[in-house]
C-alpha cells in the first residue's frame, strides 16, 4: 500500500510540474503574439515602405546602368537588378495578401493574430533583398573603380609619350641649331678681329682697276685679276706700307734682344 501511494504521489507531482512548465511555455508565447499583435499596424506599415524605397532604388539602379558602357558590366548589373526586382515584388505580394484591401493598409485579423510567425518571414524577405542590394552596390563600385584607373592609366600613358616625344624633338634639334650656329660664326667675321690700323689702311686704298694700253694695228690688254674672299684681304695686307714698317721694328727689336 505504501508503494502505490509514493507512486500516486511522485505521478501527481511530476502533473504538477508538466503543467507548470507549459503554463510558462504558453504564457512566453502568447505574450510574444500578443505583443506583436499590438504592434503589428506600426511595423507593417515599414515593410510598405521598404517595399516603396525598393522600387525607387530600382529606377535609379536602372538609370546607373545605362551610364556603363562595357556590355559585359552592364550585362552583370542587369542579372543582379533583375533579382532585386524579383525579390521586391514577392516581398510586395506577401504584404498584400496580408491587407484589407490594395488601398488598405489595416490588417487581416487572423494575419494580425499571426503576425508574429508573419513578421518573420517577411524579415528574412527583408534581409535577402538588402543583400542584394550590396551586392549590386559592391559590383557596381568595383565597375566605376575599374573605369577610372584605366583611364588614369590612359591618360598617364598618354603624358609619357607625349614627353618622349618632346625630349626626341628637342635631341634632333639641338644639333641642328649648334651646326647653324658654328656655320654662322665660320663664315661671318666678328667685328674687331683685325687691328684698327690694318683696317683703316686697307680702306684707304683706292680699288684695282682695270688698265688697258692700245697700241696702232693691234691692242693689248692687261688686266690684274681682282681677289675676292679673305685670299684677296690677306694679299692687300701683305702689300700694305704699314705691315711691312711693323715686321722691320720686330726684325730690329729681336736683334737687339739677341
Amino acid at each position: 500500500m505504501t508503494t502505490d501511494a509514493s507512486a500516486r504521489q511522485w505521478i501527481l507531482l511530476l502533473s504538477l510540474t508538466a503543467l507548470l512548465l507549459s503554463v510558462a511555455v504558453i504564457s512566453q508565447v502568447l505574450s510574444r503574439y500578443a505583443s506583436a499583435y499590438l504592434a503589428a499596424p506600426r511595423e507593417v506599415a515599414a515593410f510598405l515602405d521598404a517595399v516603396d524605397s525598393t522600387i525607387a532604388e530600382n529606377e535609379s539602379y536602372d538609370l546607373d546602368i545605362t551610364k556603363i558602357q562595357r556590355l559585359e558590366d552592364k550585362l552583370r548589373l542587369s542579372r543582379l537588378l533583375r533579382d532585386i526586382q524579383k525579390g521586391g515584388d514577392a516581398l510586395r505580394e506577401d504584404v498584400n495578401l496580408l491587407m484589407v484591401g490594395e488601398d488598405d493598409s489595416r490588417l487581416r485579423t487572423g494575419a494580425r493574430l499571426l503576425w508574429a510567425s508573419k513578421r518573420a518571414e517577411l524579415q528574412e524577405k527583408v534581409r535577402q533583398l538588402d543583400l542584394l542590394r550590396m551586392r549590386f552596390l559592391v559590383v557596381q563600385m568595383g565597375i566605376i573603380a575599374g573605369i577610372a584607373t584605366e583611364a588614369a592609366t590612359a591618360k598617364k600613358k598618354k603624358k609619357h609619350a607625349a614627353t618622349a616625344a618632346a625630349a626626341a624633338a628637342a635631341a634632333f634639334s639641338t644639333p641642328i641649331n649648334d651646326l647653324e650656329k658654328s656655320d654662322m660664326a665660320f663664315s661671318e667675321p666678328r667685328p674687331g678681329f683685325l687691328p684698327r690700323s690694318l683696317t683703316d689702311s686697307i680702306k684707304a686704298r683706292p680699288p684695282l682697276r682695270r688698265l688697258t694700253t692700245q697700241a696702232i694695228g693691234h691692242q693689248n690688254s692687261v688686266e690684274v685679276p681682282h681677289r675676292m674672299g679673305w685670299a684677296g684681304v690677306v694679299q692687300e695686307l701683305q702689300k700694305s706700307p704699314l705691315l711691312h714698317k711693323r715686321h722691320a721694328s720686330i726684325e730690329m727689336s729681336m736683334a737687339q734682344a739677341s
